[in-house]
């Protein structure tokens, strides 16, 4: 897997919580990017099935058990 630096920082950022994509900007470091920027990656990451956008309230986001398989091994390779 081939993740870009901004999606390696905000997967690892994420949790099983629901969250919305500003309380996710708040455990990112303050140069990361904007809002926008933000909801981007999260759909690049919704894509590969790593994170879960929630069906029934509009604008929360969780890591899928495949993502948190996914941050235990970025995590592991740091």
């Amino acid at each position: 897997m081939d993740l870009t630096p901004k999606q390696r920082i905000l997967l690892l950022s994420l949790t099983t919580d629901w969250q919305t994509p500003i309380q996710i900007s708040g455990r990112l470091p303050k140069e990361w990017g904007t809002l926008s920027c933000i909801k981007q990656t999260l759909k690049e990451l919704v894509r590969e099935g790593w994170v879960q956008a929630n069906p029934v309230m509009f604008g929360l986001f969780r890591l899928t058990t495949e993502g948190m398989s996914i941050k235990e091994i970025e995590l592991g390779e740091n």
